[in-house]
């Protein structure tokens, strides 16, 4: 008799390795818990706010809340076809309730199609970088995941496709935020079809994009697409779950048998298929606005983010930015935690980029919540730099101690950063910031918007005598904040 194996099998162990957003819940919890105002930029959600507080008029979510609660105690009807048919005259296109597969979200529309076409050894093709999500659930039905850069991805030749069982991206991507036209997208899905290859486009976002460059108008004749739609981000309604795909009326067929059924509870259902039956549809009033808004606060943020030395947004079609930070002197997941603390969200992308902790993204929300950030990112920067200086003065007076050198210059790509011959054995300022403008200091507006004392005028600390006497007193046994002062009194002040 062959033993029994493990009750968890092994790949659901493997997928631990790829959770979702973990720290982000983490960090929003710990912020809801502060009880102070928190803005979440981690999110993709349309920046113009909730549907219903933007169209009381035509959405009387009193009213929907009472016809929902007349069915809290039936069980759904697991065909939704209220549902199905508000969705096909949303997205028109010619398609009817059975191009559409309803769903609780995109999650769980995207594990049903993996979990009816993989088999264990499979190949499926993901683009690098892509949400954590695709690669635990191709693991968990035993798929062998490939991750392609986009371009290589798009390009793929005949015998990679071939191989391949599952092509799965998201349009605009996330979380880069590059939208590929419809034109580019429909030849890549007739080379998968030619090759009996599955594409799964998640076009969560596209709404707030372009939502011309769809691929739902090109499932009539092809059975080897499936494209996923959102409702939560497109009308900023993340605490209602419903959302569908889109397919042929064969594989809508297989894969609605598949299903898990009842999972859209009846307020969510009530309440979003009212929203999808808006009149004006993908060209509503709310999401002409919703577009218009995030083409201005898009280039709006790239401009003044880009300013912040340390991030580099990339272009974006998108609602939301992806910002590398390699060259800030902390890693994307330091920044994200140190936001947090003051009451601002943003994502950490390290779980999309296999731990790599360079990039971070930004959910895109108005003008004066945008300002808010950026004078937040310049604290966080300002209080970061204080501590970053502190440790090094610590450094500095060790090593004095021990009898070392003053500090080199030789290897410095900054010196001279004031005068030729400058002493550096303080490269970051003990007394910053002084605050006062006898030194030749003086506050200047950051590209964060917020003031920052500036040094750039001040010499004293690099002047090879006084940085000997300021270091002997900073030396001497005791506390070091009350030798600083000692130092400033004795030494600085009455130069002044």
């Amino acid at each position: 008799m062959k033993e029994k194996g493990a009750v968890i099998k092994e790949n659901a162990s493997i997928i631990a390795l790829y959770h979702h957003g973990v720290l982000q819940d983490e960090l929003r919890a710990k912020t809801y818990a502060q009880n102070t105002n928190t803005f979440d930029f981690s999110t993709r959600l349309n920046p113009k706010g909730n549907v219903f507080q933007h169209h009381e008029d035509i959405l009387d979510l009193h009213d929907l809340m009472h016809v929902a609660r007349d069915h809290i105690g039936q069980y759904p009807d697991n065909r939704y076809l209220d549902f199905r048919h508000a969705a096909a005259d949303f997205l028109g296109k010619g398609l009817t309730y059975s191009n559409i597969i309803p769903g609780s979200g995109i999650c769980e529309i995207i594990r049903l199609v993996l979990g009816c076409t993989l088999e264990k050894g499979d190949i499926i093709l993901i683009p690098f970088p892509s949400p954590p999500e695709y690669t635990r659930y191709s693991v968990l039905f035993g798929a062998r995941v490939i991750p392609l850069p986009f371009h290589e991805l798009l390009l793929a030749e005949d015998d990679v496709l071939s191989c391949a069982s599952v092509v799965l991206l998201s349009n605009p991507g996330n979380p880069g935020g590059r939208l590929i036209s419809r034109k580019e997208l429909r030849l890549f899905a007739e080379r998968c079809a030619g090759h009996r290859t599955l594409l799964i486009v998640d076009e969560s976002c596209i709404e707030l994009s372009d939502p011309s460059q769809t691929l739902a108008g090109h499932v009539f004749d092809n059975d080897f697409i499936v494209v996923v739609r959102s409702i939560s981000h497109a009308f900023a309604i993340p605490g209602l779950k419903a959302a569908y795909g889109i397919a042929s009326e064969k594989l809508v067929h297989l894969l609605d048998n598949a299903r898990l059924p009842w999972s859209i509870g009846a307020h969510s259902d009530v309440l979003c298929t009212a929203v999808l039956n808006m009149e004006g549809g993908i060209n509503s009033g709310y999401l002409e606005d919703s577009r218009e808004i995030i083409r201005s606060q898009r280039n709006y943020l790239i401009n003044r983010i880009g300013r912040i030395y340390g991030f580099s947004p990339q272009p974006s079609d998108a609602n939301y930015l992806l910002v590398d930070v390699k060259d800030l002197f902390m890693d994307s997941r330091t920044l994200t935690e140190n936001l947090a603390s003051k009451g601002y969200l943003i994502r950490d992308c390290s779980s999309f980029f296999q731990a790599e902790k360079q990039f971070v993204r930004i959910g895109l929300r108005l003008q004066e919540d945008s300002d808010s950030l950026l004078k937040a990112i310049g604290e966080v920067l300002t209080e970061t730099s204080k501590e970053d200086a502190r440790e090094r003065l610590e450094v500095t007076i060790e090593s004095a101690v021990a009898g070392a050198a003053s500090a080199s210059r030789g290897t410095c790509q900054y010196y001279p950063c004031h005068f030729d011959g400058q002493d550096c054995t303080f490269c970051f300022c003990p007394f910053y910031a002084c605050e006062d403008e006898h030194t030749g200091g003086k506050w200047i507006v950051a590209s964060s918007g917020n003031k920052v004392w500036s040094c750039e005028n001040c010499t004293y600390i690099h002047q090879p005598r006084l940085a000997r006497q300021i270091l002997d007193i900073l030396m001497e046994d005791g506390d070091t904040e009350d030798n600083i002062k000692k130092a400033w009194n004795l030494i600085i002040k009455p130069l002044l």
